[in-house]
């Protein structure tokens, strides 16, 4: 994959005492992003709730919704396969710094949380890759169906069929 279409960042300053809730949606020039970025068919919708909360330590969580519709080629036939993603997260956003103090602290089973960005949260890459993540890596309809016949009707050659075009079909006369 690329790098992440969508540019959306929250402002953490606004975010420092209390929660601060945003809405995004796709524009047309950023739906056609989104949908190189993905490698699917179309992108119809993008759009997303998405609440920041701060933590302590300035640190903060983004949490919400995203909701988009897109449409993706069957692997059997490459025929349109549409569909509809609706993903819950929760991402913890800490400045740099702290991720490189807490490092093995961090327990290994933990999610691990993403730097911020210059005091921004950079919503658009979490939406964009969350968005990769939730497509169907094998899409296909229901009633999509692998109709496939051999080109030959009889045996497959195996690799020596032509060095056996070579051999003579008798051993020669001299014994």
């Amino acid at each position: 994959m690329n790098t992440p279409p969508l540019r959306w960042s929250a402002e953490t300053a606004s975010a420092a005492h209390s929660p601060v809730e945003l809405s995004y949606e796709a524009t047309a020039a950023e739906l056609g992003a989104i949908k190189g970025y993905a490698g699917v068919e179309d992108v119809t919708d993008f759009s997303a709730q998405v609440r920041i909360s701060p933590l302590s330590g300035g640190r903060f969580r983004a949490s919400g919704t995203l909701k988009a519709s897109a449409v993706q080629a069957s692997v059997v036939n490459l025929e349109p396969v549409p569909c509809s993603i609706q993903e819950s997260f929760s991402v913890e956003y800490w400045p740099p710094d702290a991720i490189v103090e807490a490092g093995e602290d961090i327990p290994f089973d933990a999610e691990l949380p993403e730097p911020l960005d210059g005091g921004r949260i950079p919503v658009g890459t979490l939406l964009s890759e969350i968005f990769a993540l939730a497509l169907d890596p094998y899409p296909r309809n229901p009633d999509d169906k692998f109709d496939w016949t051999p080109a030959q009707d009889g045996p497959e050659p195996g690799p020596f069929a032509k060095l056996a075009r070579l051999k003579p079909d008798a051993p020669p006369d001299g014994k």
